[in-house]
């Protein structure tokens, strides 16, 4: 059916550039992707998987399709979309992360996850949902260390289009400083970077569905 003043996208992650902070750690992160009022009567769909992340950066060239893909998804007039990038987490959190999500969407407990979840071993688990923020939060507080954000129009997007979205801190970071006189130690505490302070960009693939 064909949409009225809009398009269906397929949204992939092509990458992350955070090389400027001091949060990404060589392992995995996990990156939130959020449409916000994609059409009529929908406030938000989100989406949430954990990349491995090396010397600050993600290269999604290589990784399939399928582990990449986000969202095919109609969207209308104005709309939104929040990129979120997490603290570094451990696989092992990334498996509990996964058995409490599935587990608390369908009612599944104890060792009937394992036939869902099938031993997770890879470096990028994924699982859609529709309250992204709030499950990630769920049973730990995992602290968002980035996140950017950009309005879009249909008529903004070519047939594909990849969108940069900067990424910028949520806090002020400060830095401790130690200076000694004679026998006394004095500590103080400079602002480092102010929040709201662009630390990197997120790349993100739109691709027009005919």
């Amino acid at each position: 059916m064909a949409i009225k003043d809009g398009k269906t996208l397929e949204i992939l992650l092509n990458g992350v550039d955070m090389s400027a902070s001091r949060d990404v750690k060589n392992g995995k992160h996990f990156v939130t992707l959020e449409l916000i009022c994609p059409r009529t009567a929908v406030a938000s769909k989100s989406a949430v998987k954990a990349f491995k992340f090396w010397n600050g950066t993600l290269n999604c060239a290589l990784i399939p399709w399928v582990n990449k893909i986000y969202f095919k998804e109609a969207v209308e007039f104005r709309f939104g979309l929040y990129v979120r990038i997490s603290e570094c987490v451990t696989t092992a959190y990334v498996e509990s992360f996964l058995r409490y999500v599935v587990g608390s969407a369908f009612g599944i407990g104890g060792d009937a996850l394992e036939k869902y979840l099938g031993g997770y071993q890879g470096d990028l688990a994924t699982l859609p949902m529709d309250y992204a923020k709030k499950k990630l939060t769920a049973t730990k507080d995992i602290r968002i260390i980035a996140e950017g954000a950009i309005d879009l129009l249909p008529s903004d997007l070519e047939d594909a289009s990849e969108i940069e979205i900067p990424l910028c801190t949520l806090k002020d970071e400060f830095k401790v400083e130690h200076s000694t006189r004679s026998k006394d130690t004095t500590t103080t505490r400079k602002l480092f970077r102010a929040a709201g302070t662009v630390i990197g960009k997120a790349r993100v693939q739109m691709n027009t569905l005919k």
